[in-house]
């Protein structure tokens, strides 16, 4: 599901500073979908976020959930990767077990809906993603399902249930398929707003690079960029070269799209 200006647009007029994170991303405005994501509203913490999953996953019958940010994909000077910008997990876990094409990634990127898994021989998972749902107990309930966000400023997402049947898993997906991509894409935009981003893209930006980042990102030229900073176009050039030098990226609008994904800028 897109993570688009759905929501955004019914962003409440108070204050930011009194803002809680579901109203800053628009989930609790009158014309909102705050009726259909209940307590997830509710949120404003990483704990509280874990919680909601716990909740969302017993509730269709599951025995836990993960949440991932995968960001945007990186082409700097190694082969092209992933660099996971957030991740919560209802049970211990590693974010860098599932940054694999077996686990998904590839799937995840192509798929709009909703799909459902088996964790069993033959279904794409590597030993070590079969032997940590073995050592949750999960070989009686080797079934899942993936939700998809295409969040395609910041990089997409998913929201994954995992411990469920196979039975279970088909018919939830057959006839909720509305409902978990609605709290997919709520779930997501409350993680932007309450987990930080992953600090593994490199040097930190300067406030020079991420303004002239961010008036790229709103599609000011280069001319334009440096009328605002009171700099020479070359300077400008400078600043996003560097920029870009430091995210791995190999463009400008490569740049623009890693920082967003980042949370280093906001349009």
């Amino acid at each position: 599901m897109f993570a688009s200006s759905a929501f955004g647009r019914h962003i409440s007029p108070v204050a930011p500073d009194r803002l809680r994170p579901a109203d800053r991303v628009g989930l609790t405005a009158p014309a909102s979908l705050a009726a259909l994501i209940g307590d997830l509203a509710q949120c404003e913490t990483a704990e509280a976020l874990r919680q909601w999953l716990t909740d969302h996953a017993v509730r269709h019958g599951f025995r836990g959930a993960r949440y991932m940010h995968l960001g945007h994909l990186h082409l700097g000077q190694r082969l092209p990767h992933w660099k996971l910008q957030r991740f919560l997990s209802t049970h211990p876990d590693s974010a860098n077990l599932w940054m694999t094409e077996q686990a998904g990634v590839e799937t995840i990127l192509m798929a709009f809906l909703p799909f459902a898994w088996l964790s069993g021989e033959g279904e794409g998972f590597t030993d070590a993603q079969r032997d940590w749902y073995a050592a949750q107990q999960f070989e009686d309930r080797p079934a899942g399902v993936t939700v998809p966000v295409q969040d395609h400023p910041a990089g997409p997402a998913c929201l994954i249930l995992f411990g469920g049947t196979e039975e279970g898993a088909m018919h939830l997906v057959d006839t909720q398929t509305p409902l978990l991509a609605t709290l997919a894409l709520a779930f997501h935009l409350m993680a932007k707003a309450i987990l930080p981003p992953s600090n593994s893209l490199g040097p930190a930006l300067s406030d020079r690079e991420i303004a002239c980042l961010r008036l790229a990102a709103l599609g000011e030229t280069l001319a334009e960029v440096a009328n605002k900073l009171g700099v020479s176009i070359r300077t400008v050039e400078l600043h996003v070269a560097r920029a870009s030098k430091k995210l791995n990226a190999v463009n400008k609008i490569h740049a623009v799209a890693l920082a967003i994904g980042a949370g280093l800028i906001e349009i």
